[in-house]
């Protein structure tokens, strides 16, 4: 399998977290007070989640540069010290002094599924268009590399990266929150966009579609392939799955079998590792859904997020730090799935 790209660029939101866990599956009410519990669990912001796949899977072979900002203090030193860790080159992460390091709150019901606050006023403002165009100057991004718009920096700033990335040549990825729907709009972001990854009540907030899960999927990719016919389409649904689009059809990805400790992160886990793989030289689509994962062998980018995804739920961290490639081969060994190639560290012996 031959690597496509060598080089993977983002910006997005870098910053720490924290977890508040209630024992009642009630929606918190506008204007409800509850007792929660504090969770010891870390939590962090999305392109650490998201990069921390992409280096662990991809380094020390592809250079991974995030690009944003922290604050210059403690939070801020101990993150760079864990991206730098996993990996990552973070030459391109300025500690500014004007903002403190993004926090993040995260209230987990019952069910383990969640919602986050994010602050606004974090160090990701210091994150400018002017501030994204200098750093890609320095690190000079062609065809072989990828670029990542991940949220919680301003769209302007992500408009910026895509534009940049498509005027040289690179692959171009974009994730947005549902109420920056109407932003992507009136910015013309999907000219720039390559792969668009959104969960379902995103692709839902974009296209309008209003159906069932695989309906608002193919709303989004019809929606979407209007400002570029080739655009790739990933909606992730969580426990039910995820659907692939792109000009040659759609795939269902089924999620594989977990222990669901948190779900908060495994949408970006999803994406992290969809990114690795096609960095790695995978097809977006294997020209086959599976009802089960590895009812056929496993192939496509996709089928590593999904794996990906399902190892992070089982961890209470919306970062999972063991899922490595070592981790995802036991996986693939432990439930028995076939792989035609080299996938996630499992070599079969066939087509490398």
């Amino acid at each position: 399998m031959k690597r496509r790209f060598s080089k993977v660029i983002g910006t997005g939101g870098i910053g720490v977290g924290m977890f508040f866990l209630t024992d009642d599956n009630r929606t918190l009410g506008r204007s409800e007070s509850r007792l929660v519990t504090l969770s010891d669990a870390r939590d962090y912001c999305k392109l650490h989640i998201v990069f921390h796949y992409i280096s662990t899977l991809l380094a020390p072979e592809a250079e991974v540069f995030p690009v944003g900002c922290v604050g210059a203090d403690s939070a801020g030193e101990r993150l760079i010290g864990e991206m730098r860790r996993a990996g990552m080159n973070t030459t391109y992460i300025s500690k500014v002094t004007d903002y403190p390091t993004a926090v993040s709150v995260c209230l987990q019901y019952p069910d383990k599924e969640g919602c986050n606050f994010t602050a606004s006023n974090g160090a990701g403002s210091a994150v400018t268009p002017d501030y994204i165009m200098t750093c890609l100057q320095r690190i000079n991004p062609g065809p072989e590399a990828i670029v990542a718009a991940i949220p919680e920096v301003s769209m302007e700033s992500r408009l910026e990266l895509l534009r940049f990335g498509r005027e040289k040549g690179s692959f171009c990825v974009l994730s947005v929150a549902a109420g920056e729907a109407g932003q992507l709009k009136e910015l013309g972001m999907l000219r720039y966009c390559d792969l668009l990854a959104v969960n379902l009540e995103e692709a839902q907030a974009i296209s309008g579609a209003n159906g069932n899960a695989q309906g608002t999927a193919l709303g989004l990719y019809e929606y979407a392939k209007r400002f570029n016919p080739e655009i790739r389409v990933l909606v992730t649904c969580g426990k039910d799955g995820a659907y692939a689009f792109d000009s040659s059809g759609m795939e269902f990805i089924s999620a594989i079998p977990a222990a669901v400790v948190n779900t908060t992160g495994a949408g970006d886990a999803f994406l992290g590792g969809t990114i690795a793989a096609l960095a790695l030289g995978y097809p977006f689509l294997k020209g086959h859904s599976d009802s089960r994962l590895g009812e056929t062998a496993l192939a496509s980018a996709p089928e590593l997020g999904a794996l990906c995804a399902g190892m992070a739920v089982e961890s209470p961290d919306s970062i999972a730090m063991q899922v490595t490639p070592e981790a995802l081969k036991k996986r693939i060994e432990a439930e028995n799935w076939n792989t035609k190639c080299w996938f996630a560290g499992y070599d079969s012996g066939e087509g490398r």
